[in-house]
């Protein structure tokens, strides 16, 4: 009988060359697979000779006959009998397949039987809509059990090893994902009444790990090791489009809740976004660092899910429903020790059951993707789940051969409590400090009482020495501790003791995501350029704990070249939680952190919980240097202990220190910056408004100016907004007026409610405002499409957590000389948004910064607002870097809010 390709030549080329010789990775340009691209050859010329096999290249190497001799000396070659075949089939003329090569069934390894004893494993689990029926997969083998009669039923075929099962909605008929590793992959559709196949879909080159319905039942699609996603017609059986993108095994698929959307992932560390009907690539999600197992998306489409093999859930705010957009990330969460491995949802939607491969077994609310609780460790490696439809349990498949069930917690709702502590602050007013000396009190096991509301001068002047004093407190009172040193070398450092002698706790901090600093390390004091791993997916107003420090995002990084600036933006970065700032190594750890409730129970997240102490070595506002400060708010009625001691450990006969313990007196300090005083007319010049937060005042902060002259304009008054320590004012000048025949003096009077009352501060005078010389470039900023009159303000509407467009437009004129400025003009860079609401900044600049190129008069420029904004409007402008600054007429934003959950409201 003659030598047949398919049955006889094609499985020793697949035994021996095709796992270095695929079309998808040809070694040396040659591939293997398929009987056309082996006569092809490759980059050395054809590999047979059909007719004269000693004259061809491949048997000559397979037979060791010609160097190199293939495969490799360190693998097995073809038999006498295989060169045989090989060297006959050549000799008859090498002949191909009659038409299609048919599909390799199974392999040609040698059969190993499982032992009787064994179970096999559950490989994977659905569950129909209605929790009427249950299928569990075994090799070649689906079990289908009605949950309330149980009834069963058993479906063998030649399936092989299952790897996803999944039923349409109304339960009728159960599609299995199969295949042969390295020959092909089917779908299989039966149906449930009788177990007999409808359909099977065969159109992938290798075994498949998913195959879904669609919604409405009307579609399927499947995916796996061969990198492409098939859409079929589930009612005729015929695939009706392919989707190519990907560059790995595709793992798992879902679609939309309306059935238009199609999410996959895959190997490659990517998800991708598709539309069903078009097959158009809509985005790729690419923030996850390892493989992506599974993929979800949200009960009413909102969101996005994926689980990864970096040990984190993302999720993204679905954008991209009627075209290609980017799909802004909004949480990212480290879900445990091990990578996630499955996912599903509970039929409301409030609740994500999230599998880990160590077979960890945990539950995220939805509503905030947190941990609300993690269920009974499975002991064995897990391979699918379902939630029951009444949302209450889990059943979940493992490869020791068991289908456990696990009872759900619990979606509970998140709190003020889980938010941080709920003391009220009370604040006091006891007159007067009462004056004392150290050397004048009793010490009694080495601690003195003194008075509520007291000033105590004291030195360190023996080894080790601390000094203790005591006072009474009740709860919610609200207190400053604060130590200077007075003389000598001394470094003063507080800490506050309970009525047991052991460290206070100030507080809580549970870790969400952990990072770690690159590029550089950080000093003590930087507030810039903050480089951690992983920036896109942490956002503005986060606590990052670090080696005990505890400072705040407060600036987005410009791009991966960039970093983040933290708070207060400029100057020395401010420390939270009375923790001291210290410096950051290369690589150094760090954790994105939020503040548990008094009661709250840590999150079973996998990452760690930092507590911290009422202590502090230098004052966390960095107004006072070196000296200590602390906010204490008396957790309950009680006596508590502040001890001073030198943060070295050292002393001295001048060590001397003054140690205050006084209610708190919320305030602040009003200045201003210099400003250019020549006005130019038809342009604006800027002055710098800042304050200096005293004893935790948080709240807002207006600045009003004095009458101005008639035609000019301002954009006051200004509000520095709560937590923030600065906002820019403008003066502008119309062009046609004539110059105030003597020069301008104009106050600035700032105010504040604090504690039911306003609070005013004389924050300066602008001094000497004369009149210049038309600019050589007046900007302007215009919407996109139509123009505005130049002198006059009009809103631009951003939604929090997008991206809004507007335009700049230059006016250039002539200098003295009669020379018209053609030059470049900057704007500035990570800053250029003057004015801008907290979270709200120019984007898209990169590291040039915001310009308009010479020769030209206008650009296109756009403006992101970061989900922590403030709805409200501001004023708004743009300074260009010509003539001491030139101010555009002041606009106004608009941020609105949108009902979208933020990812960073931590």
């Amino acid at each position: 009988m003659a030598v047949d390709f398919a049955e006889d030549v094609a499985p020793i080329l697949q035994t021996y060359c095709v796992g270095c010789h695929a079309e998808d990775d040809a070694q040396g340009g040659l591939a293997m697979d398929t009987h056309a691209s082996l006569m092809n050859g490759g980059e050395s010329g054809l590999a047979l000779t059909p007719g004269v096999a000693s004259s061809s290249r491949m048997f000559l190497m397979a037979s060791g006959k010609l160097e190199p001799v293939m495969p490799p000396d360190d693998m097995e070659g073809p038999s006498e009998e295989e060169l045989a075949i090989l060297a006959e089939w050549i000799e008859n003329g090498a002949e191909g397949p009659e038409g299609e090569m048919p599909i390799r069934r199974a392999l040609k390894t040698p059969k190993i039987a499982t032992a009787s004893h064994v179970a096999l494993p559950v490989t994977a689990i659905a569950q129909s809509a209605d929790g009427a029926w249950q299928a569990t997969a075994r090799f070649g083998s689906i079990t289908l059990v009605h949950q309330v009669s149980g009834e069963w039923k058993q479906i063998t075929n030649e399936l092989g090893k299952i790897n996803s099962l999944s039923f349409n909605q109304d339960g009728s008929q159960l599609l299995a994902a199969s295949g042969l590793t390295g020959g092909y992959g089917q779908a299989t559709l039966f149906n449930v009444a009788d177990g007999t196949v409808k359909h099977e879909l065969m159109g992938h080159d290798d075994v498949l790990y998913a195959a879904k319905f669609s919604p409405d039942g009307k579609r399927i699609a499947t995916a796996g090791y061969d990198r492409k996603i098939l859409i079929w017609d589930a009612i005729s059986g015929e695939m009706t489009r392919e989707l190519v993108g990907h560059n790995g095994a595709i793992f798992d698929l879902a679609f939309s809740p309306d059935g238009g959307l199609l999410i996959s992932a895959c190997a490659d560390e990517t998800a991708k976004v598709w539309h069903v009907e078009s097959g158009e690539r809509l985005d790729t999600l690419s923030q996850p660092e390892g493989e992506v197992n599974c993929v979800l998306f949200s009960k009413d489409g909102r969101w996005m899910l994926a689980g990864s093999a970096d040990n984190r859930l993302r999720v993204w705010q679905l954008i991209s429903k009627d075209g290609p957009a980017i799909n802004p990330i909004v949480q990212t969460r480290f879900v445990d020790e091990s990578p996630i491995a499955r996912m599903a949802l509970t039929p409301d939607g409030h609740g994500l059951v999230i599998l880990s491969e160590a077979g960890n077994a945990k539950v995220l609310r939805t509503d905030d993707w947190s941990v609300v609780g993690a269920m009974k460790p499975l002991g064995e490696t897990p391979s699918d789940l379902v939630v029951s439809a009444d949302g209450a349990n889990a059943s979940i498949s493992l490869m020791d051969g068991r289908v456990v069930e696990r009872r759900l917690p619990g979606m509970g709702h998140q709190g003020v409590e889980s938010k941080g502590t709920s003391l009220d602050p009370v604040y006091l007013d006891l007159g007067p400090l009462v004056t004392l000396e150290e050397s004048g009190l009793s010490f009694k096991d080495g601690i003195a009482s003194v008075p509520r509301g007291v000033q105590v001068t004291g030195t360190l002047a023996a080894e080790g020495q601390a000094d203790c004093y005591r006072f009474s407190a009740r709860r919610g009172e609200a207190w400053v501790i604060e130590a200077d040193a007075t003389s000598g070398d001394l470094d003063p450092k507080i800490m506050v003791l309970d009525e047991a002698g052991q460290p206070l706790s100030r507080a809580r901090l549970q870790a969400v995501r952990d990072t770690y600093f690159t590029f550089r390390g950080k000093n003590s004091n930087q507030v810039n350029d903050f480089r951690l791993f992983g920036w896109q997916e942490i956002g503005l107003n986060q606590y990052l704990y670090s080696n005990g420090e505890v400072t705040r995002t407060w600036r987005h990084p410009r791009g991966p070249d960039s970093g983040f600036d933290v708070y207060p933006g400029s100057g020395n970065r401010l420390t939270y939680f009375g923790t001291t700032h210290t410096t950051h190594a290369l690589g150094e750890p760090a954790y994105v952190v939020r503040e548990l409730g008094v009661q709250e129970e840590p999150e079973p997240n996998g990452l760690p919980v930092f507590e911290v102490f009422y202590e502090n070595d230098d004052d966390p506002s960095r107004i006072a240097g070196k000296s200590s400060r602390l906010q204490f708010v008396a957790p309950r009625d009680g006596e508590f202990t502040v001890c001073v001691r030198d943060t070295r450990g050292h002393f001295a006969e001048d060590f001397q220190y003054r140690l205050r313990i006084r209610p708190s007196a919320p305030s602040y300090v009003a200045s201003m910056g210099s400003m250019n005083p020549k006005l130019l007319p038809g342009a604006g010049r800027k002055i710098d408004l800042k304050i200096q937060r005293i004893d935790g005042f948080d709240g807002p902060v207006s600045f009003e100016i004095g009458d101005l002259p008639s035609g000019w304009h301002s954009n006051f008054p200004v509000v520095i907004e709560p937590n923030q320590f600065s906002a820019e004012g403008l003066i502008f000048v119309p062009e046609g007026l004539e110059a105030p025949s003597e020069p301008v003096d104009l106050q600035l009077i700032a105010s504040a409610e604090i504690l039911n009352r306003r609070v005013e501060r004389k924050a300066g005078t602008i001094q000497g405002l004369t009149m210049g010389a038309p600019p050589s470039v007046i900007p302007m900023i215009q919407p996109i499409g139509r123009d505005v009159p130049g002198n006059e303000d009009w809103t631009l509407v951003i939604p929090r957590g997008t991206t809004v467009s507007a335009r700049i437009v230059l006016r250039r004129g002539e200098d003295a000389k009669g020379n018209v400025n053609k030059g470049e003009v900057r704007f500035g860079k990570e800053g250029s948004g003057h004015n801008a609401a907290h979270g709200v900044y120019v984007d898209n600049i990169g590291l040039s910064g915001l310009l308009v190129l010479p020769n030209e008069n206008e650009r296109e420029f756009f403006i992101t607002a970061d989900p922590v904004a403030t709805p409200g409007k501001r004023s708004f402008f743009l300074l260009s870097e010509q003539e001491g600054g030139v101010a555009s007429f002041p606009i106004t934003v608009e941020i609105r809010d949108v009902s979208a959950l933020s990812a960073f409201q931590d």
